[in-house]
């Protein structure tokens, strides 16, 4: 049900399988791999706490819900699977912080790396993935899985299906996270890495990465009809 979708050899880069490539889609929250590639590149201290802020808030009107709320201090590890688990936008400019930039210089430092990685085509218009701006080609996002999944610690995150936090919310209760990813529960899926996404633009999209036959495979899907069948188009 793709509009795009493509399937690429991790290691040898050999297209297995493509249809609709060659031109830039809306990513939605798969720009959240490179933000968190970012921030973990310039070496976020996972056991320090950042505070939500209220600009975090401000900032990410029309995503998804979060339920990291507004003064309260959570630890970078929190943060990271907030952001790639339960996809959570306040996570990253939060996160974002922690390695001292803004909303506009963390997406700036993403297009940078972009650019440095030859991903063509990839642009980031902020750092979540809310703008229909934030854009690539299924081939360059076919490449951004081979880069994360050799990012530390990145990976495994992303494969994790569950996760509870460190800090306590105003209940005084961890959040409990659930990777949006279905295949990461699905122990006959060897997940590598890999981030779901959504928009009115994007459609229903995952980018997922899994050893399966002795390989290692990336598969792109981009603009599936709806939440589950771009998990079926993978498969």
């Amino acid at each position: 049900t793709a509009q795009s979708a493509i399937v690429t050899d991790l290691d040898t880069g050999e297209v297995l399988y493509r249809k609709g490539t060659g031109r830039a889609r809306a990513i939605a929250s798969i720009s959240k791999l490179m933000a968190i590639h970012v921030v973990l590149g310039r070496g976020v201290e996972l056991g320090e706490d950042t505070e939500i802020i209220l600009a975090d808030v401000e900032a990410t009107r029309g995503g998804s819900r979060s339920r990291l709320e507004v003064g309260r201090r959570f630890t970078n590890r929190d943060l990271l699977h907030a952001a790639l688990l339960g996809s959570d936008n306040r996570a990253v400019l939060a996160l974002g912080r922690a390695v001292g930039l803004s909303r506009s210089g963390l997406t700036a430092a993403m297009n940078q790396e972009a650019a440095r990685l030859g991903l063509t085509g990839m642009r980031f218009a902020e750092p979540t993935g809310i703008s229909h701006d934030n854009v690539a080609p299924p081939e360059s996002v076919a490449r951004l899985l081979a880069v994360t999944s050799q990012t530390p610690g990145l990976a495994a995150i992303s494969r994790k299906s569950t996760y509870l936090t460190e800090r306590r919310n105003s209940h005084g209760r961890p959040l409990q996270y659930t990777n949006t990813d279905r295949l990461a529960h699905d122990e006959r899926w060897k997940v590598i890495v890999g981030k779901t996404g959504f928009n009115s633009a994007a459609g229903w999209c995952v980018a997922v990465a899994t050893e399966s036959a002795g390989r290692r495979l990336a598969f792109v899907v981009l603009g599936s009809r709806t939440k589950t069948a771009r998990f079926g188009d993978v498969r």
